[in-house]
């Protein structure tokens, strides 16, 4: 399992690393330096506000559904036409909710078709995770991954070509390019899917609604606990930059600040999110087994901490360059200090992709909503208080403290239930890297004449060679293992 995990996200990030960056840092930074200020936090803030409904478009039917195909893959045919009947279902009344509860927050009728072409992706970016999930639940590691990268490699042509038009490119045009690439990997992972495995597509209770309702009912007991859990993680995850728009007066302008470092983050995260992909199947079938999963989640958190806590101290360290970079015209040491505070943010998300992983593989849902309950809370109260003096910094104040507590939250929950070591001799590597890294980051960035790309790079080569030094990085003993 370890040589198998190691193969696929190696596969993972070589092919994201291709195509992801091209799409953020090319389309959709471009799109954001040619609208005017305000028009792109507008769509930032617009689609974390869909996010907070996002149980109703998905109610976990994602989770749910690949720990019970990676467990039980012969009930693929019983489950799919059903899971995909309910979803659309839900997806017709997430578009019908959220629509009105917009009206009711506060937003003006102007910004509706924005906003229902948003909802329409969010429809469609999710009909493909659950079509992806029935892969990777499958065993189709590669495949899946191939797919996690598709929407983005289809976007650089369909949102590229806005550039070309021959007339201003608005936001609208922008999520419009977005719907098209959307729809065609759907189309795509759908044809794959039926390709790999039988299963009817009309639901088992189309003749029969009266079985339906029964079956309809014990999918919905089986996957709330999911629900809960992807509700509450985007509920404090995506809740800042919508109280920054909402409480100031220049709110849109503070979220445009947000969202442009916002985009460094949601970059990082991509590898977060690759991880989590990746290791629930894994985790599922090791569960299922009845096998010791201490190894997978030893490589993998020793992985992860490693590239995120040198990733985050390269762009703190070099954050005002990197933001006149991106912002050409309206780079500004606010915005860069921003990024600067939202960038940490990296490391314990990071480390919550690892163990909230397996807490949902093995199914301890309710354990974990407890602690999100209280982040959600404890987000809301921190950006009453820093936002309308600090403004986005202090939303990216409340983003890190609030990550920080689940993941700790997340670690502590996993050393209680899957009897983890605590011993220093344990957790003293990933903490002398830390230290080691941010050190170099202070000497590098202080102290070397070069230019700050040269820093940049020379900081990311001490902490791999850091890495190797303290047995972060040993993939010869992984190989050896349980592969």
């Amino acid at each position: 399992m370890n040589r198998e995990f190691l193969f696929n996200i190696l596969f993972l990030v070589l092919i994201n690393l291709l195509i992801k960056p091209l799409f953020i840092f090319g389309v959709d930074l471009g799109v954001q330096n040619r609208v005017g200020d305000g028009e792109y936090g507008l769509y930032f803030t617009l689609t974390s506000f869909i996010l907070l409904f996002q149980i109703i478009n998905d109610f976990g039917i994602q989770n749910f559904n690949n720990r019970h195909i990676s467990r039980h893959p012969h009930l693929l045919p019983k489950y799919f036409p059903n899971l995909l009947a309910l979803k659309i279902i839900l997806s017709t009344a997430f578009v019908l909710i959220v629509v009105p509860a917009a009206l009711l927050s506060g937003y003006e009728w102007a910004v509706m078709p924005l906003l229902l072409v948003l909802l329409v992706n969010q429809v469609l970016i999710h009909l493909t995770f659950f079509l992806r999930s029935n892969l990777s639940g499958l065993g189709h590691f590669r495949v899946d991954s191939f797919f996690s990268a598709l929407d983005k490699l289809l976007m650089l042509v369909t949102c590229g070509a806005l550039f070309f038009l021959p007339f201003p490119v608005t936001i609208m045009h922008f999520a419009l390019a977005q719907t098209l690439a959307l729809a065609l990997t759907a189309l795509w992972v759908f044809i794959a899917l039926r390709r790999r495995a039988r299963f009817p597509v009309r639901p088992g209770w189309a003749k029969n609604w009266k079985a339906g309702r029964a079956f309809l009912v014990a999918l919905f007991r089986q996957s709330a606990p999911y629900a809960l859990v992807v509700f509450l993680m985007y509920t404090y995850s995506r809740l800042d930059v919508v109280l920054l728009e909402r409480l100031l007066p220049d709110g849109r302008v503070q979220a445009d600040v947000f969202a442009g470092a916002f985009r460094l983050l949601d970059a990082a995260n991509m590898f977060g999110y690759l991880f989590a992909t990746l290791l629930l199947p894994m985790f599922a079938r090791l569960r299922g087994k009845g096998e010791p999963v201490a190894p997978l989640v030893k490589m993998s958190l020793s992985l992860i901490w490693a590239g995120s806590v040198a990733l985050a101290a390269t762009v703190f360290f070099a954050r005002y360059e990197l933001v006149a970079l991106m912002f050409p015209e309206k780079a500004t040491a606010y915005r860069a200090d921003t990024l600067g505070i939202l960038i940490w943010v990296f490391v314990p998300v990071s480390v919550t992709y690892v163990f909230s992983t397996l807490l949902t593989a093995d199914g301890r849902l309710m354990q974990m909503n407890r602690f999100f309950v209280v982040a959600v809370g404890m987000d809301v109260l921190l950006n009453l208080i820093l936002t309308p003096t600090w403004k986005a910094q202090g939303a990216a104040v409340s983003a890190l403290v609030t990550q920080g507590f689940v993941a700790t939250a997340m670690v502590g929950l996993c050393v209680r239930a899957f009897g983890f070591s605590v011993h220093w001799q344990h957790w003293a590597p990933l903490l002398g890297y830390g230290l080691v890294v941010v050190a170099s980051a202070v000497l590098v960035f202080g102290y070397v004449p070069w230019p700050w790309y040269a820093q940049a790079g020379l900081l990311l080569a001490v902490s791999a060679v850091a890495a190797f030094a303290l047995g972060l990085v040993r993939v010869r003993a992984w190989l050896e293992g349980m592969g």
